[in-house]
């Protein structure tokens, strides 16, 4: 009997989905490499409006939906930038946040130049904010962080470095008035300040510093008009996440998992004077995954992790509409997006059986739930698989989940030998979830079973889950990858001769570790942005970071120390074993990429070349570490599906 066939087909009919062949609409591959036609969608505090960023014919425009009306408003074309975020500083002001690679003359190498625009409903004008203030350090990213709105309507307040190029920069907080974009120094921090925490009326309630050299680590709060000192520790790296204010001003939120007794994250309290007590929050069956927060960060709830998520508000109201919302629609991964001041109305994205991604609105007084927009218009219901949430047993025993994405239109009952792709996720502190996948998806719409397994050392499944993986890149974590084969390829789901895999970040490592450690089980490897010299790796974000940072710390902790494991890091470098491997390579990295150099894919080409192995690299000009510009992402999955085509699909047959 098909035991792991069963199961999936159980966890299936729970979420409600068909298993009957059907005809399948195959949408252009343009459809899903192309960025989503909706993103960003945020309401306004008074509820009246719905900005988002919309594609229309190869270009972004920010856009405007009314509530009442429901009419759409194109404001302005943004697609010069590189947009990462839409939202509402009040309801006459949209926040447009963007970011560009940048090459400073004077200081050294590139970075990623990140920018807040304001865009005013009424006078309809753009400024870019803080452009203008004086003193504003030139070489600095992050710059179009907001931490919180004032009081007085048009002014926010921004954290920046301040300094010129021949002084060591501060990091201080500014209030900005959006008509002008000019800021001015709100409160002076240092070298060591990291982030800031403000209320409404301007009190800052806390300033979070961090010495690398010292491993220092301090809290202050200015509640009494004074700098106070809330908090202290020595530390090897930031102790724990300072994350929001507690809703009644009387302290803030942590969270912090070194210390939990159900081995999931759990959130803390931390009043003013440093004592800190448990948020009860906690779960024993899942992480808390996120915090919800307005936008001074004053939490007003959580979510919890799964593969579909799950939520608790304090507002009991608030909670049980978000709740009833759930309910109604049990077959969908449901999203909290946003929500207007007086939660009347709360803004979900759904994913679901029937949708790549719809944006919905309820409005609480009248009880409707209303679709705004289809995140992707041009996919349809038919054209999509169904993600399914399973779980496998690895070779020690260990409990992996998985997602398990179907082809479109394929009976589950009666399919075998399906060719396969194992997809990674990035991280490797992340995890995969019900939603659409954007390079799952397409595979699946064209015949290929997509595997996506939470590996030990994801998040998601608790504290000892994740810690499982430390160390074990390429070893352990890899195993879990390759058992999660196995058992498709045991239950007769999956074609042993027709097996990809196919990752990006960590996961661009873990396809390159499954053909160099494991080279009898693919047929070819795609890697997208990957690491592939772990010591190369620790040694430029030494040499970028410098050698006390706490960024090290965190990574000797992963992955290994390049002094004391040197040979162990070595030996699970997939650069190091190109001679192991059998399967042609497809190499896909974007030129712009800060987080993972392109050198490191150079690296792993160079040496597949010189033990006259397949190797094709494709090098996408201008692109980061995400795949944030359509064309290229298009261009990218153009490139994975010709290559798996050819290697385990039709062409190969």
């Amino acid at each position: 009997m098909r035991v792991f066939v069963l199961a999936v087909l159980a966890a299936w009919l729970g979420f409600g989905f068909s298993t009957a062949s059907a005809e399948v609409t195959h949408p252009p591959l343009e459809a899903y490499g192309d960025l989503p036609s909706i993103r960003y969608m945020d309401i306004s505090p008074d509820g009246s409006k719905v900005a988002y960023v919309q594609r229309h014919e190869g270009a972004d425009y920010v856009a405007l939906f009314d509530t009442v009306t429901k009419e759409r408003t194109y404001l302005l074309n943004i697609d010069e930038v590189e947009t990462r975020g839409v939202f509402f500083a009040d309801s006459e002001n949209i926040i447009i946040r963007a970011s560009d690679t940048k090459f400073v003359p004077g200081y050294r190498g590139e970075f990623l130049y990140s920018g807040a625009y304001g865009y005013n409903l009424k006078t309809k004008k753009l400024k870019f904010l803080l452009r203008g203030t004086d003193n504003i350090y030139p070489a600095q990213g992050g710059l179009g962080k907001i931490v919180g709105h004032d009081d007085e309507s048009g002014y926010i307040f921004m954290p920046a470095w301040m300094g010129d190029r021949y002084s060591d920069p501060n990091y201080s907080l500014l209030r900005v008035n959006m008509k002008t974009g000019k800021g001015r120094r709100f409160k002076s921090g240092n070298g060591d300040t990291i982030d800031w925490f403000v209320d409404t009326d301007g009190t800052v309630l806390a300033r979070e510093d961090y010495n690398n050299q010292y491993d220092a680590y301090k809290i202050y709060t200015y509640i009494n008009g004074n700098r106070e000192l809330v908090y202290e520790a020595e530390s090897p790296r930031i102790p724990f996440s300072l994350i929001g204010v507690k809703p009644d001003r009387s302290g803030l939120i942590i969270m912090d998992d070194t210390d939990s007794e159900t081995g999931f994250n759990e959130l803390y309290e931390m009043d003013f004077s440093g004592n800190i007590t448990s948020a009860n929050l906690e779960r024993d069956d899942a992480d808390i995954q996120g915090v919800y927060t307005d936008g001074n960060r004053f939490m007003v709830g959580v979510r919890y992790s799964g593969a579909v998520p799950a939520y608790k508000f304090f507002d009991p109201e608030v909670d049980a509409a978000v709740a009833e919302v759930v309910a109604r629609f049990p077959n969908a991964a449901i999203h909290v997006d946003s929500w207007s001041d007086d939660w009347t109305k709360i803004l979900y994205r759904f994913y679901a059986s029937d949708t790549p991604g719809s944006f919905v609105l309820q409005d609480r007084t009248t009880g409707a739930l209303t679709l705004i927009a289809d995140t992707r218009d041009n996919i349809p219901p038919d054209a999509l698989g169904q993600a399914v949430a399973v779980s496998y047993v690895a070779r020690d025993g260990l409990k992996i989940p998985a997602i398990v994405t179907w082809p479109a239109g394929v009976d589950l009952a009666s399919a075998n030998n399906l060719p396969l792709i194992v997809m990674p996720h990035g991280g490797p502190a992340s995890y995969s979830g019900v939603g659409f996948h954007w390079r799952a998806q397409y595979f699946a719409n064209r015949g290929y079973l997509v595997l996506q397994p939470n590996f030990r050392g994801s998040t998601g499944y608790g504290n000892e889950f994740e810690e499982l993986g430390h160390g074990e890149w390429g070893l352990k974590m890899q195993d879990d990858v390759t058992d999660g084969v196995n058992m498709l390829v045991k239950e007769g789901l999956a074609d042993p001769d027709r097996v990809c895999i196919v990752g990006a970040s960590y996961g661009g490592y873990s396809a390159l570790a499954g053909g160099a450690y494991t080279p009898d089980l693919y047929k070819c490897v795609v890697a997208i942005a990957p690491v592939t010299d772990l010591r190369r790796m620790l040694s430029d974000e030494r040499w970028d970071l410098g050698k006390n940072h706490w960024v090290l710390d965190y990574w000797h902790e992963v992955i290994g120390d390049p002094q004391a494991e040197r040979e162990k890091l070595d030996a699970i470098s997939p650069a190091n074993a190109a001679e192991n491997f059998t399967a042609p390579v497809l190499l896909i990295h974007g030129k712009d990429d800060l987080v993972v150099p392109i050198k490191q894919s150079r690296i792993m080409e160079d040496a597949l070349k010189r033990a006259g192995k397949s190797v094709t690299f494709l090098e996408l000009e201008g692109e980061d570490h995400w795949m944030s510009d359509g064309d290229t992402r298009i261009e990218a999955l153009g490139a994975m599906a010709s290559f798996v085509d050819q290697h385990i699909g039709a062409e190969a047959e």
